[in-house]
This record gives C-alpha cells, structure tokens and sequence, in this order.
C-alpha cells in the first residue's frame, strides 16, 4: 500500500471489530469448565463484559469479537491451553442451530456437510466453514475471518472438535478421523488431543480440519428423514430471507475460504456472489472499499494469525495465502505492518 492506505485499512480493520456475531449455544459450557477448574464464572464473565444471563438462551447472539475475548480470558484465568477443545468436547451439531438441525435428517453425509457448509453463516458470521474434497481425501474444517478476533487458536480447536462431533454423529460414535490437522503450535502436552480425536494430530498445518476418506461423503444416513429435511431447509431459507446481509462481509467470508481452496480471483469470486465482475467492484466502490483492499486485509489478518499461533514456515504461509514465493510475501507483509514477518513472530508469537 502506498500514502495513506495503511490509515485506510486499519479504519477499515477497526471499523468490523464488532461485525461478526455467534449464537451462545456453543460457549454454554463456559461455566462448567471454568467450575471444573476451580474459578467463579461470574466473575470471569464480569471481566469479560458480559452478564451470565446472556448465555441463558441458546438462540442469544453475542459479537464475536467480545465472545472470543471471553475465551481468550478463560484461557488466562484456568491456565488450561486446551480450553477451546473442551468447550468443542461438550458441543455437537444441534448447538450450531438450524445449521446443525438439518444435519440428521440429510439423505446422505455428502448431503449434510453440504448443507452445513450452506448454512453455518445462520449460526456464525466470524468464520468459514470448508468441505474439500482432494480426491480420494476430504477436509472439514472452520476458518476465522472476523477482524480483531482474540483466541483464535481456541476457537480453531472448539471448531474442529465440533466437526469431529458432527461427524461421529454422522457416521457412528466409533468413527474416527485419518489425521486432523491444526494450525496451533503444538501444545506441552498433546494428550488431550489425541485422546479425543482419536488420531495422529498435525500441528504447525496451514488449515484446521479433521480429514477423512472421501468414500465417507456417499455413506447413507441411518436418521435419515426427508420430512424433517425438507422443513429445516425451508426454515433456514425464511431465516435467510429476512437476512440483509453486507456485500463486504459477503465478499470477507468467501475470500477466507477460498485462500484455502486457492481460488480467489475476481472473476470466481463474482460467479460465486452470482454477480458480474463489474457488478462486484461497483457495489464495493460503493461501500468506500475494493476488491483489492479487502483480500490484502484478509491476507495480512491470516498471516498474523499463523505467525503469531504457529511454528510453520513463512515458505508455507506464503502458499496459503495465495504467493509466489516466501520473497513476495514477506515483501507484502513489510508493507503491510512495517516489520519483517520475521521480526513480527519475534514480537508477536506465542512461547
């Protein structure tokens, strides 16, 4: 960026602090855990800014910024690393809402995961859920994009003990993934983690997903139900109806997802808005942003977040961003941050 663009784009960062929100349903089993470890809920939630009572009703919407600064605060006060994979532990599909609900009454897992990947933005506005299927592999994870998020490593471990949930509900409790993969450093003590997923854990990846044989996608479900189907799909195309929902955070959630998929350039991007090109960079000239403007913001948050959460290799960030070279990406990121990524680990990164 050139002049003034850095002012710009943090305005523009600092401006969606509060954009994303998350129903509570998830993060119920805050007080328990906390219990578990010996603090006073009420007075964890007081220092997180929030009222117990929020968290009475399941369907309640919080920011998600301020709910993972909530456990970010949790992590600090029970000094349990792990915090985010407990609260996943305790959370399955039916806590994702109307998002999970159809889940088990889909025809088939190819079905369910489809439609969970359609459907989580009613439960979740902060992240991305990703099915992708590499031929004989497929990946199910969750991806933040939510500017400001604190925790991140948390939630990516909350959310991916939920896919494993999902897909235990799914294909049988005995079901176990071929290998997850987060994008965390690995812990002191990896045992937590393989006593629940049950599988060879790669820390330090550029994704966070539980990965499986892609044969599992054509795998029937025995709760299959189309009655039940067909109304929690109805229900969940009445709730979107009555959704206005921003351009830009449109564009924010499907540039996080496609970084990963590598597919981010404009013209894909504009076919998945069911949108022309042109028609893409007016509305977002319309919005005082661009094309170009917002995959830089969403880059520089993702490249922070794995310098700061991860021991991967700027070679390997680069490529999940979407570069060359490990070269043109450290250039992007000094003139993103003013510092090496180098020297921004240094600062930044966890022990």
């Amino acid at each position: 960026m050139h002049g003034t663009e850095p002012q710009i784009a943090q305005r523009r960062i600092d401006k969606r602090l509060v954009g994303g929100a998350v129903r509570v349903s998830p993060l119920k089993s805050i007080p328990a855990i906390l219990r578990e470890h010996g603090c006073d809920p009420e007075i964890v939630f007081s220092q997180a800014g929030f009222d117990p009572a929020q968290f009475e009703d399941p369907d309640n919407e919080i920011p998600f910024v301020a709910g993972s600064r909530l456990l970010e605060r949790c992590v600090t006060v029970t000094g349990c690393q792990h915090f985010g994979l407990l609260m996943g532990q305790r959370a399955n599909a039916s806590s994702l809402g109307i998002a999970g609900f159809m889940l088990r009454f889909a025809p088939d897992v190819r079905t369910a995961l489809g439609d969970l990947e359609r459907n989580l933005d009613l439960h979740d506005t902060g992240g991305v859920p990703g099915l992708d299927t590499r031929g004989d592999v497929t990946l199910l994870g969750y991806a933040v994009h939510q500017s400001g998020a604190a925790a991140v490593d948390q939630i990516h471990d909350m959310s991916t003990a939920v896919a494993c949930n999902i897909m235990r509900e799914l294909c049988g409790a005995d079901w176990n993934p071929t290998r997850v993969l987060l994008s965390r450093r690995a812990p002191n003590d990896p045992a937590p983690y393989e006593r629940f997923f049950r599988a060879t854990v790669r820390f330090d990846s550029e994704r966070n997903a539980v990965v499986f044989p892609t044969r599992l996608l054509d795998q029937p479900l025995t709760s299959a139900d189309p009655l039940l189907y067909r109304y929690f799909i109805e229900q969940a195309n009445e709730l979107r109806a009555h959704r206005s929902e921003d351009i830009v955070e449109r564009l924010r959630r499907l540039l996080r997802k496609s970084l990963a998929d590598r597919k981010f350039m404009t013209h894909y991007i504009a076919s998945q808005l069911c949108m022309h090109e042109r028609t893409l960079h007016r509305r977002l000239q319309e919005a005082g942003t661009t094309y170009r403007h917002e995959l830089e913001d969403i880059r520089y948050a993702m490249a922070r977040q794995m310098l700061a959460d991860s021991a991967v290799p700027q070679s390997r960030i680069a490529v999940a961003l979407g570069y060359a070279s490990a070269t043109a990406f450290g250039r992007a990121f000094k003139r993103w941050s003013g510092v090496t990524p180098s020297e921004w680990r240094a600062r930044h990164g966890h022990p």
